[in-house]
């Protein structure tokens, strides 16, 4: 079977939706799970963090498609959504993927890596969607003259480039000046081409950064993920959230949910949340996947 097939469908689904607002279920980690961890739904019988319970979980809630993210390829004890160093974690997800045509699949890879433009190419021609970057988790600083090589081929492709931000508790600190938002300012000022989504939008130490980065960038765009409620590391506060709507506007934010850390009463109580703070039908289909279709879009030959 050609590897990028399914990956490639997934792509296609999406580009060739009939609806202009499909439903997206954004920001989404699948790895190899630890059933005493994530203990198997007694339903189902599958565990969350699978590919299997990420799709029931997207259907379940209404949604047409799903993102998947790539388990980050860190050393034992640097986070959970992780494969070993010597394994191959797009690859991995690829395989997984098999069977799921509704899935967009975005590889984790770190720009200081000598084979990350090579493995970036690989990516796009098996079918990826996008690029997920955790700077804290994988040590590495997003550097856009350092890295050019990388960049340049991303730039080329316009594949969307998924940034974590914000602060992660409860690990090893990191200096924060490796992972500020204000790097993403300059990776954007010099890759026009590559549309940015800014994950968590720094949380409430950063936030006003990232709205200053989000109004200087057309090509950047804020992912909402476990931004709403307060009892989250990343929560931004709904007057600065409020002016993420009025100065960017719906049509460059989307709503993400770090699955499997989310549960679908997360989804009610997040919608709640956004209506209260007046964000109507129209404005809410961006939210839930119009933004994200029309970014990945762009995506050259896919």
């Amino acid at each position: 079977m050609d590897e990028g097939k399914v990956a490639s469908a997934g792509a296609q689904y999406l580009k060739n939706y009939s609806s202009e607002y499909p439903k997206v279920l954004f920001h989404c980690h699948v790895f190899p799970v630890d059933p005493k961890s994530f203990p198997p739904d007694p339903a189902t019988g599958v565990s969350p963090g699978t590919m299997r319970h990420l799709c029931a979980l997207a259907r379940e809630l209404g949604f047409d498609s799903v993102t998947a993210v790539s388990p980050n390829e860190v050393p034992p004890g640097r986070g959970t959504a992780r494969i070993d160093e010597d394994k191959d974690g797009p690859g991995w997800l690829l395989n997984e993927a098999q069977g799921h045509a509704e899935v967009m699949l975005f590889a984790s890879l770190n720009p200081e890596d000598r084979r990350s433009p090579d493995r970036l190419i690989k990516a796009h021609r098996d079918g990826f969607t996008g690029v997920k970057f955790h700077p804290f988790i994988g040590r590495f600083a997003v550097d856009a003259d350092r890295d050019r090589a990388f960049y340049e081929v991303l730039d080329g492709l316009r594949m969307p480039l998924l940034i974590h931000t914000g602060i992660v508790p409860h690990y090893q600190p990191w200096p924060i000046e490796k992972h500020h938002p204000f790097r993403i300012d300059a990776l954007a000022c010099k890759f026009p081409g590559i549309p940015i989504i800014v994950a968590h939008g720094g949380g409430r130490p950063f936030c006003r950064e990232v709205l200053a980065v989000l109004q200087s960038n057309e090509n950047t765009y804020l992912d909402l993920t476990h931004v709403l409620d307060r009892k989250y590391a990343w929560h931004i506060p709904a007057d600065d959230l409020q002016a993420f709507f009025d100065q960017i506007g719906p049509s460059r934010i989307m709503y993400g949910t770090d699955y499997p850390w989310y549960r679908s009463d997360d989804l009610t109580r997040d919608l709640a949340y956004l209506r209260g703070l007046g964000v109507d039908k129209k404005a809410m289909d961006l939210l839930l996947g119009g933004t994200f279709v029309r970014v990945a879009a762009q995506v050259q030959g896919g």
